[in-house]
């Protein structure tokens, strides 16, 4: 067994307990930061919008306070599309508000759990017209744009103060026929797009799989990128479905966390399901049981981990 010395955390949508009472997630008996808790995790990673409404950035303190209550850490995974996408940053300052939001909303959540918190961010997405784009062209100005974005983000969090720490993530790439162009698909393309700064990157397991699917992206990383992975998102691609809970089977994904944990990570691995993956696990307690399980076959230590009480 090799032993993990990081942190394992959930992620969902910040108004999680809005879709779990609509039904779109699976009732739990008891309360969920408490329950995974009881498990041995030690963060939640809320998916947020921009961090820029008001009634957002209240849900995220309540929630960041009652995490804080049962001892988690918090991550943020905030997605900035339209206005706020990178692919605009230096033309329009929707952009920089929108950053100066998110370094803004990680400082106060920080404050709440009196704890560094860790903010993950995609690089520039776009989508376009093949018949009237240069599709070559465009990924050169996206991958600039973003470049510049995530240097300036880097400075603002540093010059904030207030305990934020960006990583950047290995993008889905496109599907056959998808006209659209996402910074950092390739594992090779994220570690150029962070050169020249101190950040760290977010190996998305799933992401991962698909980019050595439709990309031919090499099913071993180099030294450099898992030198450079801070954070990890971990699920399984099955029959081309990302975002699956990972089972003692799921050896690809198991190789990767591995490689990981040999080289001594002890950064954050973030359990990152959809709602349909929860809901075909029959729930909460059993898609949490099988991953633990998962991890345990894969000869990956936690010993803080457990059954519930």
């Amino acid at each position: 067994m090799t032993g993990f010395a990081g942190s394992l955390g959930f992620k969902l949508s910040l108004d999680w307990r809005d879709q779990q009472g609509r039904g779109l997630l699976p009732p739990l008996e008891e309360d969920l930061y408490e329950f995974l808790r009881r498990r041995g995790f030690r963060h939640f990673e809320f998916g947020v919008g921009g961090c820029t409404d008001p009634a957002e950035t209240g849900l995220l303190r309540r929630e960041a306070a009652a995490c804080r209550a049962q001892g988690l850490a918090v991550c943020l995974h905030p997605y900035l599309w339209g206005a706020a996408n990178p692919a605009v940053f230096g033309r329009s300052g929707q952009v920089s508000g929108a950053m100066a939001a998110i370094v803004e909303a990680a400082r106060r959540v920080a404050g709440v759990c009196e704890a560094p918190v860790v903010v993950v961010l995609h690089p520039a997405e776009l989508a376009f017209d093949r018949l009237v784009t240069d599709a070559s062209d465009l990924r050169r100005r996206l991958f600039e744009r973003s470049h510049l974005f995530l240097a300036d983000l880097e400075q603002r969090m540093a010059e904030s103060g207030g305990g934020g720490r960006a990583v950047v993530e290995h993008q889905v790439p496109p599907a056959p026929g998808e006209d659209v162009i996402r910074i950092g698909d390739t594992y090779a393309e994220l570690l150029d797009v962070v050169s020249g700064t101190g950040l760290g990157l977010c190996w998305d397991t799933g992401h991962y799989l698909l980019s050595v699917q439709r990309h031919g992206q090499d099913e071993r990383p180099s030294e450099e990128f898992l030198q450079r992975v801070a954070h990890v998102h971990l699920h399984d691609v099955v029959e081309g479905e990302d975002h699956r809970v990972v089972a003692a089977g799921s050896e690809r994904v198991a190789c990767h966390l591995r490689m990981l944990v040999e080289r001594g990570f002890d950064g954050a691995v973030t359990l990152e399901y959809s709602a349909r993956a929860i809901w075909a696990a029959e729930g909460f307690g059993q898609a949490v049981d099988r991953s633990l399980r998962a991890l345990s076959a894969w000869g990956i230590e936690l010993p803080h981990c457990g059954p519930a009480r």
